[in-house]
């Protein structure tokens, strides 16, 4: 733990990792989007990203809870929850704006701003009402909503597990059963669909941290060797079968899914084992001890410090990284460039913020991590591109 700031630092660093892994992979398509952990396994970063949510949650007013100071920490929960709403609304317009931008400057108007925007421009007043309401949310701009509802849900079940953590489990357990069993229950308008994440399904992945977190002062988890490597195994074989052998076996992936609880929207069980397998067999690793002293460790710890701000940066840039999709600039080589120069501008964005705080945590480290870090990244694509010899493009989110 940093005694300066009382933050712990490996828990910033897994969200600040989160955060970088979610601004790829919200511009589909794109060629460095193949190296990200959905592309290796039954979960990917909005499960780190809720559960590190529900952990955070739990070290920061967990003991308020414990000491009954219920209706103090409840009230500041929900100051945060109307925080983060008028944020949405906030990053919302400003996509808007830049998509019709986008369709107004490219001569043959970009399909994607022409579908994100149909639901405005052809009725304003409900399209208003929709975005203001939560019921209508664009694509890729639909993780603070969720979060929304996580916040307004965790009074409760944080009440529960002040007294017991297995009863709080217990009791997110019975939500997830009926939400599944539901649906989304939140409509969308003007379209008949429901919430891309189904709030009442994934207040799950959100109750596990907070179980993890109320544990504390304890470890967060105890080591037991078969159940790391049973963790260990499953996540093997859960690459094996998500990169259809590692390549090996075209079409493996799609006959492995026809047999799973793999929804995303509702958080499949087939999600939820993965992402435990893959976080208790990083726990027990020591993986974060091994890379605490590189440069992508500090630039990444610097993007959770400041996570909101950073998501929503990071959000604006995955569409304008979208937009640029839909151009004759298209390829490989742009994916790399613009996902290392968006990795560079959101941690020196971080930086800004954090100077301005006045957090002296990077100032004794290299200067240069954050160059490191997103360049390193983009080596990596390189690579993976160049051995892969010229990857489909993807479109799956």
């Amino acid at each position: 733990m940093d005694t300066t700031t009382g933050r712990i630092e490996s828990i910033d660093f897994w969200r600040g990792l989160a955060l970088a892994i979610i601004f790829i992979n919200h511009i589909p398509g794109n060629v460095v989007g193949e190296i990200t952990p959905r592309n290796f396994g039954f979960s990917d970063a909005s499960e780190a990203f809720v559960f590190i949510s529900g952990l955070m949650t739990a070290l920061a007013y967990g003991r308020r809870f414990s000491s009954g100071r219920v209706a103090e920490a409840s009230g500041v929960l929900f100051k945060r929850a109307l925080h983060i709403y008028c944020v949405h609304i906030a990053l919302t317009v400003l996509a808007l704006l830049l998509f019709l931008i986008a369709a107004d400057v490219l001569e043959d108007a970009s399909l994607l701003a022409q579908r994100v925007c149909a639901a405005i421009s052809s009725a304003p007043i409900n399209g208003v009402v929709s975005l203001v309401t939560l019921s209508w949310q664009i694509s890729y701009f639909n993780i603070l909503p969720l979060y929304v509802a996580l916040l307004c849900i965790a009074p409760a079940l944080l009440y529960v597990g002040a007294r017991s953590r297995w009863l709080m489990l217990l009791l997110s357990e019975t939500i997830y059963i009926v939400g599944r069993s539901l649906g989304s229950a939140i409509p969308f308008a003007p379209s008949d669909q429901g919430w891309y994440f189904n709030p009442l399904a994934w207040q799950l992945m959100f109750a596990g941290g907070l179980f993890i977190g109320l544990s504390r002062p304890q470890a967060f988890a105890p080591y037991w060797r078969a159940a790391y490597c049973a963790a260990l195994l499953f996540t093997l074989c859960a690459a094996i079968v998500v990169s259809n052998a590692f390549g090996v076996a075209p079409g493996l992936v799609d006959a492995a899914g026809r047999f799973l609880d793999w929804d995303k929207s509702n958080l499949g069980t087939v999600r939820i084992i993965a992402f435990i397998a893959l976080a208790y067999s990083i726990y027990c690793s020591n993986l974060t001890k091994v890379l605490c002293r590189s440069s992508i460790y500090r630039a990444c710890s610097l993007l959770g410090r400041h996570s909101l701000p950073v998501f929503c940066l990071g959000s604006l840039l995955s569409a304008l990284g979208q937009i640029l999709n839909e151009t004759r600039l298209a390829s490989p080589a742009l994916d790399i460039v613009y996902v290392a120069a968006g990795l560079l501008v959101l941690v020196e964005f971080a930086k800004v913020i954090e100077s301005r705080k006045g957090w002296n945590s990077m100032a004794a480290g290299d200067r240069s991590a954050p160059r490191h870090a997103a360049f390193g990244v983009a080596a990596m694509a390189a690579g993976f591109a160049m051995k892969g010899g010229g990857l489909a493009r993807k479109t799956r989110a």
